[in-house]
């Protein structure tokens, strides 16, 4: 059993020694999410970016590039004729936007950027304030109600608001908390340690070191992504694992005929691991 184990701790070591630029292409990339609110007519979207290029977008040249739809050249053209007087840059990514439907740059989005709006019902533009996304998958809302596009003959500024879900995650936190506590306690009965003498331990602990987890990957997945998150669990299981053991092994005293404390806190933790990967896959919306 000890060299199993070994061998199980050795096998995680060298999976999370892999250098992950090897695989950087191949995960999310940096999104920013545009929202309307009060927007009565046609609109376009874009974002104006410090660089001139970010992997494949790039500044405009003289003809619209292939891959756009014929329909779309109006709008190319209007962007592209746009000049900012900070020095942003049409990087050739564009949408249509409304309040049913959002826009999202999903693919390498600025880190730095204006939002551009045009319509094209007057040709007029409106233009947010120079922006830094917050986060990896950045939400932003623009207010344009009451907006008089009718005589606009310059650059509008429109207010922009963050609209992360904040809500959200912390309700899809909660959740995994109190289903990881439930799922671990579950495991404490076979061992013979869900007794009164026992609960206040396991409880506290567990509710310390599964808090402690949860935020960490939260904290991951919004500043760095959810594959950045996928591969840090592992990591940060083995560390909850480690401190569960030595705990329990300190306070738990091991019933007879039942296995050890270090035993249960292995087994617990590697069927609340197991769990969590297939909650994550049956649920994605809880992480």
């Amino acid at each position: 059993m000890k060299r199993k184990f070994t061998a199980l701790l050795v096998f995680l070591a060298l999976a999370l020694a892999v250098p992950f630029a090897a695989f950087a292409d191949m995960g999310p990339k940096p999104s920013v999410e545009v929202q309307t609110v009060g927007l009565t007519q046609s609109c376009w979207v874009t974002l104006l970016a410090e660089q001139t290029v970010i992997g494949p977008w790039n500044l405009p040249g003289s003809e619209m590039p292939d891959w756009f739809d014929p329909g779309e050249q109006p709008a190319w053209e209007a962007f592209s004729a746009f000049e900012d007087e900070d020095g942003y840059h049409f990087l050739q990514w564009q949408a249509q936007v409304s309040d049913e439907a959002s826009a999202a740059w999903n693919y390498m989005a600025p880190q730095r950027f204006k939002i551009l709006l045009w319509f094209p019902d007057t040709g007029a533009y409106a233009l947010s304030e120079p922006l830094e996304r917050y986060a990896f998958a950045a939400v932003y809302r623009l207010d344009l109600t009451g907006l008089d596009l009718s005589g606009a003959d310059g650059t509008l500024t429109i207010p922009v608001y963050r609209n992360y879900d904040y809500l959200g995650e912390a309700l899809g936190l909660a959740a995994r908390l109190v289903l990881t506590l439930a799922v671990e306690l579950l495991i404490a009965l076979p061992f013979g340690y869900l007794k009164r003498r026992y609960l206040k331990v396991l409880l506290l602990t567990n509710l310390a070191t599964q808090l402690a987890l949860n935020l960490a990957l939260n904290i991951t997945a919004y500043h760095s992504g959810w594959l950045a998150m996928w591969l840090l669990y592992p990591l940060l299981e083995l560390a909850v694992f480690g401190v569960e053991a030595v705990v329990f092994r300190l306070t738990l005293k091991k019933p007879e005929n039942k296995g050890t404390p270090v035993l249960y806190a292995f087994v617990a933790n590697t069927v609340s691991y197991v769990f969590g990967l297939w909650l994550g896959n049956v649920l994605p919306d809880l992480f």
